[in-house]
């Protein structure tokens, strides 16, 4: 069994190579931004039909690979499978990367061939021992990345990893929450309050530079929302790799929740909605997941439909059961315990 799994790679490329490749992100992202528009015009948006209205214009206007020309058309008519309701505009200075695109270079020191409107350039990648491992596996693809506040280019390059096959007997059940952010049948639980409290220490910054609307206090808008994404994805990954190391391979096995609609299941408070609507269950899931398979640790999903009100010593199935966001108490047996703890069985 293989996963994927992303390597952050950062460039090390000359003046000349640095200016190739930000005038070759800059094209990109013009191309996709042209694409988009002619998608939205024509209410075209299947990316073979696409391409017929813009490959030899895209091609012309921006001086474009072939093969990157066709990576901006694809990045157009995926951004517009799930939202068509406004036409989409480009800003980051990225581009998709296929294996015709670029080469990874591993003859001594790392370094990597990558595709621009001038010509092949081959900047070496700034790497340690966990990059130079990984970069081991079998290469998929990659995505340039320009990142303005560090005024640097970072490769994402994605790689497919072998893992052993999954097994296990024992069920590990997890309930995903705000007040107990992970809580599993195991005995691993995470308190979320700390969390959210740094969470609303960034949005009241980001409520005071909205009420301002400077120039200044846009810019700062722009590198809070980074800050507070890397430390949003930091904190997930601490999480579930201390979770994923509760577990034992090749005897547990972990079960959680469909989270499909779990924003309109729930009720919450008024001033719980912003938490709620921001948290990023999904993305945690995900991560306990593709940790879980590189261990070998299966991962079973079911159906949210009453674990908060089954009741596990007698079975009974009441929304009484539930007596508030933190409390548990069977209606039949008597059964007392922390709610989101009952969740996770």
């Amino acid at each position: 069994m293989e996963v994927t799994k992303t390597v952050v790679c950062k460039l090390n490329p000359t003046d000349e190579n640095f200016k190739r490749l930000m005038d070759t992100v800059k094209a990109f992202r013009d191309a996709c931004n042209y694409i988009s528009e002619v998608a939205w015009t024509n209410k075209v948006y299947n990316p073979v039909a696409l391409h017929h209205f813009v490959y030899y214009e895209t091609r012309e206007r921006f001086e474009l690979p072939a093969n990157l020309a066709i990576r901006a058309r694809d990045r157009v008519a995926k951004s517009y499978k799930t939202d068509r309701k406004k036409q989409h505009k480009f800003r980051q200075l990225s581009m998709d990367l296929d294996r015709r695109l670029f080469t990874l270079l591993r003859n001594g020191e790392y370094k990597v061939s990558i595709s621009t409107i001038y010509g092949r350039v081959k900047p070496k990648l700034v790497i340690g021992d966990y990059q130079r491992e990984l970069l081991k596996n079998p290469v998929r693809d990659a995505k340039l990345v320009y990142r303005r506040d560090s005024k640097e280019f970072y490769l994402h390059i994605t790689v497919l990893v072998k893992t052993p096959k999954p097994e296990g007997n024992n069920p590990v059940g997890v309930d995903i929450g705000i007040n107990n952010l992970l809580v599993a049948s195991n005995g691993f639980s995470v308190n979320g309050k700390p969390i959210e409290h740094r969470r609303q220490h960034f949005r009241k910054l980001r409520s005071s530079l909205q009420q301002k609307g400077t120039s200044s206090a846009k810019r700062k808008l722009k590198q809070l929302s980074g800050r507070e994404h890397r430390w949003v994805n930091a904190v997930l990954h601490q999480i579930s790799r201390a979770f994923i190391n509760s577990l034992v391979a090749g005897r547990d096995y972990v079960v959680m929740e469909k989270l499909n609609g779990i924003r309109s299941r729930c009720e919450h408070h008024k001033s719980q909605r912003a938490t709620f609507h921001s948290w990023a269950f999904n993305r945690l899931q995900q991560m306990i997941e593709y940790k879980c398979l590189e261990k070998g640790i299966p991962v079973v999903y079911v159906e949210p439909e009453y674990t908060s009100q089954r009741c596990p010593r007698c079975g009974t199935i009441d929304k009484r059961n539930r007596r508030s966001q933190a409390l548990f108490r069977c209606v039949s047996c008597g059964y007392q315990h922390n709610a989101d703890v009952v969740a996770s069985f």
